[in-house]
């Protein structure tokens, strides 16, 4: 009889959260600012895991292990484990979180606790093709207040996208006009996704989960014709064509 429930090793994307501050309170802090700059629910089932690279020296008990989660939770957050940095397995364990290594393509794996030889399982069926969802247009200016979604496909966006505005696509964003509110480009993994726009004075940028306030923004000289997009390392282009 074949295994009713196997277990199978695989190759997941999560987003990583770099942590800058011990101070779980300063954290919880910085969560609430962030989730202000992005729609309802955009992180919320994506996988996150707290990388600890920055924190030198620091050891996390599982006291302050339970409390980052719980803070997570609160903002309706996946914590699933923590990288960066060594962490005693019996914290981990007693948080309910997992130890995660980022490897060189930039996927995640978690940490075996003990390693062992085994024969790789077949490849999966080759699955259906998906037809892609049609590009939306938008004709019109996109007032403050209002929220534009393109779920599946590109969204073009003839006119003005006004500050306080926001405009989501799962594929590349297009603005034949002012850029001034919120783009979200790529969903939560299409980092091969783009935005253009006619004229940037955008408050937030993002493509697949990366993004750059307008404090960042303005240290860009490009305002005109601007093509924004990622590069290889994932941090932000951006470019007049």
């Amino acid at each position: 009889m074949s295994d009713p429930l196997p277990f199978k090793g695989r190759s997941v994307s999560v987003t990583a959260v770099l942590l800058q501050d011990t101070d779980t309170a300063q954290i919880d802090e910085s969560l609430s600012a962030k989730i202000a700059q992005v729609p309802p629910d955009f992180f919320t089932t994506q996988p996150l895991v707290a990388d600890l690279s920055a924190l030198q020296d620091f050891k996390p008990d599982s006291k302050w292990l339970k409390t980052l989660k719980r803070i997570f939770e609160r903002h309706q957050l996946p914590l699933v484990g923590v990288c960066g940095a060594p962490v005693e397995r019996s914290a981990l364990i007693a948080a309910g979180l997992a130890e995660v290594t980022i490897s060189a393509d930039n996927k995640t794996k978690t940490v075996a606790a003990e390693k062992s030889e085994a024969v790789p399982p077949p490849p999966p069926p080759a699955a259906p093709a998906v037809k892609a969802a049609p590009t939306k247009l938008i004709r019109h200016n996109i007032r403050s207040g209002q929220r534009i979604m393109a779920k599946g496909g590109d969204l073009v966006v003839i006119g003005t996208v006004s500050p306080g505005a926001e405009i989501y696509a799962d594929g590349n964003i297009t603005v034949y006009g002012a850029l001034r509110g919120r783009a979200f480009a790529g969903g939560q993994d299409n980092i091969a996704a783009h935005i253009y726009c006619y004229e940037l004075d955008a408050e937030l940028v993002s493509i697949a989960g990366f993004y750059q306030d307008k404090e960042q923004l303005q240290t860009s000289p490009v305002r005109k014709n601007a093509f924004i997009s990622l590069n290889p390392d994932e941090s932000m282009q951006i470019v007049t064509v």
